[in-house]
């Protein structure tokens, strides 16, 4: 018998006369059962907030956003988008324009990034536009043009 084994079998085999070692060898037995439980218990809270935050960000924004080092825009920006769609491993595309700016309200200011959005090519991207708690964004389509006679 391994001297460890010897040990632990002779501690919890406790006489009558040790009583105190019995009950000593039980309370520790149970705190590091609760101890490795809790930590079980932490661990998987935590993995499951992980992948829902991942879930949300990963739905909201893009994998990859290309941009001009100028921020002056990209010019002839279409036929670019129809390219990217054509690669092999992009699954969806769509154009934004980003600018800073400054929201204020009563003595309270700061500032904000704000995208301009194609609704239609949003959609196709991510699905923040589904998700919006209040506003609806079909102010943003294109208006139908009226048929010429």
């Amino acid at each position: 018998m391994r001297f460890e084994l010897f040990v632990a079998a002779r501690y919890l085999r406790a006489k009558r006369r040790q009583a105190v070692v019995g009950v000593i060898t039980a309370i520790s037995v149970i705190g590091v059962a609760a101890g490795v439980a809790s930590l079980i218990i932490a661990l998987a809270i935590t993995n499951g907030m992980r992948r829902d935050m991942q879930e949300k960000l990963v739905g909201s924004t893009s994998h990859v956003m290309l941009m001009r080092v100028a921020n002056d825009g990209i010019r002839d920006w279409r036929p670019l988008l129809q390219r990217l769609r054509g690669l092999p491993h992009v699954t969806a595309a769509a154009p934004g324009l980003y600018g800073q700016v400054l929201i204020s309200r009563g003595a309270r200011s700061g500032g904000a990034l704000i995208e301009g959005i194609i609704p239609a090519d949003q959609r196709t991207v991510s699905d923040i536009l589904g998700t919006m708690s209040s506003g609806s964004a079909d102010t943003l389509e294109p208006a139908a043009q009226p048929a010429s006679p």
